[in-house]
This record gives C-alpha cells, structure tokens and sequence, in this order.
C-alpha cells in the first residue's frame, strides 16, 4: 500500500508545484503530463525488457501519446479519461504479467494518475 500512498503523495506535489508556479493554467500540461507518463514503461523495457516488450510498450506509449494529442485539441476531458486508463494499464501490468516495471511501479503510478485526473476533471475549464 505504501507505493500507492506515495503516488498519491507525489500527484499531490504536482499539482502544488504545477499552481505554485501558474503551469496549471496552459492547456498543454495536461497532455505533457501524459505523454510523459506513458513513456516510463518503454524506458523500463529498454533496460529490462527483451525486443518485443519494448515493442510492445512502444505501442502502448504511442496510444497514450495519441490520446495526449487528441485531448489538447478536442478537451482536457479526454486527456483525464486517458490518465485513468493509464492507471487501470499499470495495475493490469502490475497484477497480470511480470513486466519491466518494478513491482511497486504500478500502485505508485495508479495513485499518481488518479490524482492528476481527478484534479484535471475538477479545476480544468471545459
């Protein structure tokens, strides 16, 4: 349970820092922060991982990557209903394979994805 306290914690953090300093009022932070989410499981592949995992988690990041893209131009709301995605995939990496994650990797990021969607569906206007 600590890695998932810890991602809420840090997603927490990020919204602080992210007001802190006005970075919540661009529309791309959103999306940035997704598209930079969805990259750390084709990094772990590359250092754990054989070609097809980092095949497959490529494939994985460009779909969020996508998603990031299309909710700049069509909505935040989109980009929020990617994070969650993104958070339901770590717990599914996380309980359903070995992956090139570490094993606390997938709460830790769940907490952390919950929390920036939630904020984005909350404070983002539409």
């Amino acid at each position: 349970m600590w890695p998932l306290f810890a991602g809420i914690a840090f997603g927490g953090a990020t919204i602080g820092l992210l007001r802190a300093t006005g970075m919540d009022r661009d529309r791309a932070t959103g999306p940035l922060l997704l598209a930079a989410i969805a990259l750390f499981y084709p990094v772990f592949a590359i250092e754990n991982g054989t070609g097809s995992e980092i095949a497959l988690h490529v494939i994985i990041a460009a779909a969020f990557l996508g998603a990031a893209l299309a909710g700049h131009s069509r909505g935040l709301i989109v980009v929020a209903i990617a994070m969650i995605g993104h958070g339901a995939f770590d717990i599914a990496a996380h309980v359903l394979s070995d992956g090139p994650a570490p094993r606390w990797w997938g709460p830790f990021c769940l907490g952390v994805d919950v929390v920036l969607a939630v904020w984005l569906l909350i404070a983002r206007p539409w």
